[in-house]
């Protein structure tokens, strides 16, 4: 019986044993985590921002060539924004612009168009979508929603060092928008001086633009359009261009560039304007000078074009005549084409004066003769060359009240006639009155002689008084053949 009951107890324990043996194991996995929604993680997020009164700070460089840009931030609880940054129109408090959230995979914020963002996101490629993540220090990690590339900022809670930062890069914003300021101010006074030239109207008979190392007639400035004609000359030849111009700092800059030998004028840098004219620092590499209107040429006018008797004949060659037959160039009883209105006057003095013994009520003109030679060829040098008054005595004869002068050839266009005090004895009283006069039409600087057209046969002058160009007389010229453009 004991040995059957001690069989029975280590059967038993022979099948727990077993038994024991195969029992499975079970593993007991972790609750799973409940993923929050975003609606949830972007609500956190907002409450943490809005949270924060000091407002929140980022040093932004939204591309490799750009410093970056310091910004603070306040998140309001109406999504609405407070910014100010290093940057410039964005360097004083903004309180526009507005942020959101969104995203389907990750939470991602939003700026507004109207906010600082957008306008990176047009000067730099920047973004206004940013991939956000809270970390553990209470940061916000930002990166570009968009995928464009890895960066990573850090968006913290603004402390005091970080506003200097922000103040130090404000302080340069504000001396670069002087600056600018500066260079506005100076685009705008160079296109007032434009202006002032465009609108300024003297009278005078010249408009040169005239620096040290070259010389131009200008023309059609236009400051609406932008563009202006030059006309100079280059060996024998006249070339014209007309030429847009955009306003510089002091000046303008020229498009295209002028181009003349080794001179080229890009751009005009200006100076004040004075006496009519711009005076100019420098134009291109031509040097300095003025641009405006002036009381003699730029360049002088070409030789004759047809019946010279030698090469280069000049205007003055012309005028003054070294051979027969003599020069006459005379005016006709149309006053508002031979004479200039400023002379006008002048001769309505002197007419007045002549008429109060002569009958100048249907002829009064100015006739000049130059190497007046008699056919003996032996006229005296100090008769050669006169002014002389036609117009009638009471007796309605024709008269010729002569005075005469002395001639100085200065250059092909320039020639001083000086009065020596001859006249005839019909002609001595008016003396003074003819004297006077002549020193308003034919100064000490000397006059221009100023080819101005031809007519069938014939050739038209002008002499342009250098002293003041408003003063000038026409002349129907010959000897004929003899032609200038």
């Amino acid at each position: 019986m004991k040995a059957f009951q001690k069989y029975l107890n280590g059967f038993v324990l022979a099948t727990l044993i077993f038994f024991t043996a195969c029992k499975k194991e079970v593993t007991v996995l972790p609750a799973k985590e409940v993923k929050q929604p975003l609606t949830a993680i972007q609500a956190s997020y907002k409450k943490l921002l809005v949270a924060e009164t000091a407002g929140w700070y980022i040093s932004y460089k939204p591309a490799d060539d750009v410093d970056e840009i310091s910004v603070w931030m306040k998140f309001l609880e109406t999504d609405s924004l407070t910014l100010l940054a290093g940057y410039s129109e964005f360097h004083v408090t903004q309180n526009k612009g507005s942020y959101s959230f969104g995203g389907q995979v990750t939470t991602e914020l939003v700026f507004s168009n109207n906010t600082l963002w957008k306008q990176l996101e047009l000067d730099h490629n920047g973004a206004v979508k940013f991939k956000i993540t809270l970390q553990e220090n209470g940061t916000f990690k930002l990166r570009r929603a968009d995928g464009f590339d890895d960066k990573e900022f850090i968006l913290k809670k603004a402390t005091s060092q970080d506003l200097t930062v922000l103040q130090n890069q404000i302080e340069v914003v504000l001396i670069k928008i002087e600056a600018e300021r500066e260079l506005q101010r100076q685009r705008a006074v160079a296109g007032f001086r434009l202006a002032t030239l465009g609108a300024d109207n003297p009278g005078f008979y010249f408009q040169n633009l005239t620096v040290d190392n070259f010389s131009a007639y200008w023309s059609e400035l236009h400051t609406v359009a932008k563009k202006f004609t030059l006309k100079w000359k280059e060996g024998i030849l006249e070339k014209q261009g007309v030429f847009e111009y955009s306003l510089i700092p002091k000046g303008i800059a020229l498009k295209p560039a002028l181009v003349s030998g080794n001179i080229t004028i890009d751009n005009i840098i200006f100076k004040d304007y004075t006496n009519h004219a711009i005076e100019i620092e420098s134009a291109g590499n031509a040097g300095a000078g003025s641009w405006g209107h002036k009381h003699i040429p730029a360049y002088p006018y070409q030789n004759a074009i047809a019946g010279a008797p030698i090469a280069n004949y000049t205007t003055v060659d012309f005028f003054l005549r070294g051979e027969l037959p003599r020069y006459l160039g005379y005016t006709l009883e149309d006053v508002n084409f031979y004479y200039s209105p400023a002379l006008q006057v002048h001769r309505e003095k002197l007419k007045q004066i002549i008429g109060a013994t002569h009958d100048v009520s249907t002829i009064f003109r100015l006739q000049f003769y130059n190497y007046n030679m008699n056919a003996n060829g032996t006229t005296a040098e100090n008769v050669l060359n006169s002014l002389q008054i036609l117009t009638k005595n009471t007796a309605g004869a024709n008269v010729f009240l002569a005075y005469y002068y002395n001639v100085e050839k200065k250059d092909a266009n320039h020639v001083v006639l000086t009065f020596n005090g001859g006249t005839s004895t019909v002609s001595a009283p008016f003396k003074t009155a003819v004297e006077e006069f002549m020193e308003i039409l034919m100064p000490a600087e000397g006059v221009t002689v100023v080819p101005t057209r031809r007519t069938g046969n014939n050739q038209f002058m002008r002499l342009v008084s250098r002293k003041d160009s408003r003063i000038w007389v026409e002349l129907l010229s010959t000897p004929t053949g003899i032609y200038f453009n």
